[in-house]
């Protein structure tokens, strides 16, 4: 189950827990959802056990008998809630990110004194530098309409301004899955336009909107199935075997980091470090090592020690 349908269904609870009996339609209003998705997920609450009704005329309400369990955090659960609401009040522009320190600081509340003002005075001497920062309320905008589109299986008629083509891409999407990885939102989903699975930026789209038209996920996908060992998202179709020798200066920092499900690496006693990795395309690795300038080199594969020489030979003209 996705994240977004987990906090969906909890606001059901809390509609229906409100004292009141709602109807379908300001259920539907409340939770911005189909009448397709209310039921599917009311059919859920009651395979779950949650003991709801429903009074014609009236509406929905929870049984008076049923509530959500007391939560009781620890000082490091505490401690553990406000770093990560520190960390990410600095990216609150992010979709879903002011829900979530939303129920963080409703937890953060059910916490006792003195352990809260503790916990709190502990917060006030760490510091949480969240790192660059994507720009632009696309994102933010189109973030609840394509979760719900993968929600529902709905495709939708969208326009792309993508980054190699001249002029926008216009065509129907089928999202499957949407995915964050380096500072952005992509979706991943069919394009008419190419006849495959592609991934998209959400910052990009122009316009979307939601058609009518359903279709068939393939069962389970994910978005490594797309991705397989691209180093993060563009694979090229052919699988390298790369090996890398950081300096002294920067080997032990490189391999305290995980950057590729299939890495290996060793660190030898001078402070060098060797990297190994499979990776799919060579391209997105080439500029990752690039950054890396003189403290890196390349033992293979030939093809990429040649292509980050070609680039930086290319920057060191910039200069000259």
């Amino acid at each position: 189950m996705n994240v977004s349908r987990v906090h969906r269904l909890l606001r059901l609870i809390t509609l229906m827990q409100s004292g009141r009996p709602r109807k379908a339609p300001e259920l539907m209003e409340e939770l911005n959802v189909s009448r397709r998705t209310l039921f599917r997920d009311l059919k859920m609450l009651q395979a779950a056990g949650i003991p709801y009704y429903h009074t014609p005329g009236e509406g929905y309400r929870l049984r008076s008998e049923f509530f959500l369990p007391p939560v009781n955090l620890t000082v490091a659960e505490t401690v553990g809630l406000m770093m990560l609401g520190k960390a990410a009040s600095a990216d609150r522009q992010r979709p879903m990110v002011m829900p979530a320190l939303s129920a963080i600081y409703k937890l953060l509340s059910t916490v006792p004194e003195p352990i809260r003002s503790a916990c709190g005075e502990m917060m006030a001497h760490v510091s949480v530098d969240p790192g660059a920062v994507g720009m632009g309320e696309r994102e933010s905008a189109f973030y609840p309409m394509l979760q719900q589109c993968v929600d529902e299986r709905r495709a939708c008629q969208v326009v792309y301004g993508s980054p190699v083509e001249a002029e926008p891409i216009r065509g129907e999407l089928e999202p499957y899955v949407l995915h964050f990885v380096n500072r952005a939102w992509y979706v991943l989903g069919r394009s008419s336009v190419h006849q495959e699975v592609r991934v998209f930026k959400l910052a990009r789209f122009e316009s979307i909107d939601p058609l009518p038209r359903c279709f068939r996920r393939p069962k389970r996908f994910q978005a490594r199935d797309k991705l397989g060992k691209a180093w993060q998202l563009i694979p090229e179709g052919e699988e390298h075997e790369v090996e890398l020798e950081f300096s002294a200066m920067v080997g032990r920092n490189v391999s305290e980091v995980r950057w590729h499900p299939t890495q290996e690496h060793e660190l030898l006693p001078d402070g060098r470090c060797v990297m190994r990795f499979t990776v799919d395309g060579l391209g997105e690795i080439a500029w990752w090592l690039c950054g890396y300038a003189d403290q890196v080199k390349v033992r293979k594969p030939d093809a990429l020690r040649e292509r980050v020489g070609k680039m930086l030979h290319a920057a060191l003209m910039n200069y000259r």
